[in-house]
C-alpha cells in the first residue's frame, strides 16, 4: 500500500517534505536504511537516498519513508507493527520469505553472517509493488544487496538479495557451520 501522505503524532507528513520536517514531526525512526551506491550509474551518479522505518507496535501500521537527496518520495505501509525481541532469534530458513522488509528480515533472523553488494544498479524490474522511485530511458535504478545467513552445522546456509530494502530471492547454498 502506497500513500502521497500520513498523520504522524497529530503532524500530517507528506511527499516532498524535507527529511528534517519528518523527523521533528515523527521523532527518531525505529530503523534507518542508508543506500549508499559507491558506483556510478550508466546515467550519472547514484542519488542520495535513505529509508526510514516508523513501529510503533502491533495496535498501529508499520511505515516504510523513503528518501531521496534529503526529501520524502515515497511512502507505504508494511502490514501492522509489531514489538521488537531484544537477545537471540529463533529464525528458520523458512521465516525468510520474498517480499519481506529488510526491517522485518533483521528483526526476525538478526544480523547476517556476511553482507555484499550494496550498489544502485538498472534494472527494467521494478519492485514488488511495481513502483518506481525515479527512472531513466525506462530503466529503474535498484539498491541490490546480498545476505548470507548461517543457521548453523545442521542446516544450509541461505543467501537472500533485497532489492530497495525488500527480500526478492532467497537461494540455498552448502551446510552451515557452528559459529
Amino acid at each position: 500500500m502506497s500513500a502521497d501522505s500520513f498523520r504522524c503524532d497529530g503532524a500530517l507528513v507528506q511527499t516532498g517534505d524535507p527529511a528534517v520536517s519528518v523527523r521533528a514531526a515523527c521523532g527518531e525512526p525505529s530503523f534507518v536504511d542508508p543506500w549508499i551506491g559507491g558506483s556510478s550509474l550508466a546515467y550519472g551518479v547514484a542519488p542520495s537516498m535513505e529509508q526510514w522505518t516508523y513501529n510503533r507496535g502491533p495496535n498501529r501500521l508499520l511505515r516504510i519513508l523513503v528518501f531521496r537527496n534529503g526529501r520524502l518520495q515515497a511512502i507505504r505501509s508494511d502490514g501492522h507493527g509489531f514489538r521488537e525481541r531484544a537477545g537471540a532469534s529463533d529464525c528458520r530458513p523458512s521465516d525468510i520469505v520474498r517480499g519481506m522488509s529488510k526491517y522485518r528480515l533483521r528483526q526476525a533472523c538478526g544480523e547476517p553472517a556476511q553482507r555484499s553488494g550494496g550498489v544502485f544498479v538498472y534494472s527494467s524490474r521494478r519492485d514488488l509493488a511495481g513502483r518506481t522511485y525515479y527512472q531513466r530511458r525506462g530503466r529503474v535504478p535498484v539498491f541490490r544487496e546480498r545476505w548470507i545467513f548461517n543457521f548453523g552445522p545442521n542446516r544450509f546456509l541461505r543467501e537472500v538479495t533485497l532489492e530497495n530494502a525488500m527480500v526478492v530471492d532467497t537461494e540455498t547454498l552448502d551446510r552451515g557451520y557452528d559459529e
